[in-house]
């Protein structure tokens, strides 16, 4: 498991290649299994986000490892996901760094271990700050950053 994604903003740099039919490729370095169409640029982003979401959620239902981001080449675009899903990929790292089981960190919360599956299920609604709680139980703060985008992907 990569401890990096626990301190390294979540934000996969992705290749948006021209098809000469057509519309947009994209592609992710980090996730080779991630990859999407788009009819046009804007569309290409919007379904690079969700390419990205879906990849990571199947890595954390197999167990399987959440690479660190790469560095993105000026001719990349960077895909962040959603928050919440952040979020959780940094709590889903934090356990496997630290080695800490589902019903350690419920015992360490006080909660039952259910309410930990919940927390960690990457498509199930959860309170972000419960996630930040938990997260703070194995020594990791949570931190939002917000940031404009390139000038060339504004609407």
């Amino acid at each position: 498991m990569s401890q990096e994604c626990i301190e390294t903003p979540l934000a996969y740099p992705a290749r948006l290649t021209p098809e000469a039919e057509g519309g947009f490729t994209v592609t992710f370095g980090d996730l080779p299994e991630a990859i999407t169409y788009g009819a046009n640029e804007r569309e290409a982003s919007a379904m690079a986000v969700e390419v990205l979401e879906l990849a990571i959620a199947e890595r954390m239902d197999r167990g399987e490892d959440i690479p660190t981001p790469g560095p993105a080449r000026p001719d990349e675009l960077l895909v962040s996901m959603r928050p919440l899903l952040a979020a959780k990929v940094a709590l889903y790292c934090a356990l496997a760094r630290d080695h800490v089981s589902k019903s350690e960190l419920a015992r360490r919360l006080g909660v039952d271990e259910a309410v930990v599956r919940r927390m960690l299920h990457p498509r199930r609604a959860t309170r972000i700050d419960n996630v930040a709680s938990a997260l703070n139980v194995l020594g990791v703060s949570l931190q939002v950053t917000t940031v404009s985008p390139r000038p060339e992907t504004r609407a």
